[in-house]
């Protein structure tokens, strides 16, 4: 009994150790990636309104470090900025797109995303005033809420066709799952 409890428990660690390599999950990538803004937010007075117009213009600059010794040729980026539509508040996509990189050993290389301009007015009144037979008169008109407001940013690596690292600006956001994550 005690030579078959041995004979199976050496079977058992022989093949973990012969099939061990073979179950092992693959190498991860030594290239890591870290995402900057760069902003700019224009404002515009309304005739007649206290409301400003706003257009905010956006580029993703994706800084891809490689830790390896050997280049890595085969990567890409995806990217993808995001808004809210200022009437309903809806979540959508304003631009997305991938940019091919390729990286030394032991270097840096830097991708940009494509420059988005979104814009926007807020829901708002107009007061315009005129006179009339000498009176001054005014009325008011409320405008409703068009365009769009930047909400945020979200980034995925791959080194060939797997994803190596995603970031993003906002929890919910990701390129992979088509806009948001499911809670």
């Amino acid at each position: 009994m005690k030579s078959q409890f041995f004979a199976i428990n050496s079977a058992v660690l022989v093949g973990f150790l012969v099939c061990g390599s073979v179950l092992a999950e693959p190498a991860l990538s030594h290239v890591t990636a870290k995402v900057e803004v760069e902003n700019s937010t224009d404002y515009k007075n309304i005739a007649g309104s206290n409301a400003r117009a706003k257009e905010q213009a956006r580029q993703l600059s994706v800084t891809l470090d490689n830790r390896d010794k050997n280049p890595a040729t085969d990567g890409s980026v995806k990217w993808a900025i995001f808004a809210h539509k200022m009437e309903s508040g809806k979540l959508v996509t304003v631009k997305e797109g991938t940019v091919k990189s390729k990286i030394d050993g032991l270097g840096t290389a830097t991708v940009k995303s494509d420059r988005v301009v979104i814009k926007g007015t807020p829901k708002h009144s107009v007061v315009t005033r005129k006179t009339v037979n000498g009176k001054a008169q005014s009325s008011s008109k409320n405008e409703p809420a068009v365009g769009e407001e930047y909400y945020g940013y979200a980034v995925a690596v791959y080194a060939g066709t797997a994803m190596i690292q995603e970031i993003s600006s906002q929890p919910s956001l990701t390129v992979l799952s088509g806009r948001q994550k499911s809670h």
